[in-house]
């Protein structure tokens, strides 16, 4: 249990905005101690029906667009 001094003094380095934070470092990886990642920590992005929407959304108007071409092109 902390005292009441110990409180204090927390509480005005927090008041002070506390430590700095480190800057952050790339982690260093070798061929004798390579990075361990799971399938889902390796992927950029998670699939799904929302990437599915964008990009049949994305095809659907590329057709309009070519369709308006072809037709008012003439």
């Amino acid at each position: 249990m902390e005292t009441e001094a110990e409180r204090r003094a927390r509480m005005q380095s927090v008041a002070k905005g506390g430590d700095p934070i480190p800057p952050m470092r790339a982690d260093s990886h070798s061929a004798a101690d390579p990075a361990v990642e799971t399938p889902v920590e390796a992927r950029q992005g998670f699939l799904g029906r929302p990437v599915l929407v964008v990009l049949v959304g994305g095809l659907v108007l590329a057709i309009v667009a070519w369709l308006a071409v072809a037709l008012l092109g003439y």
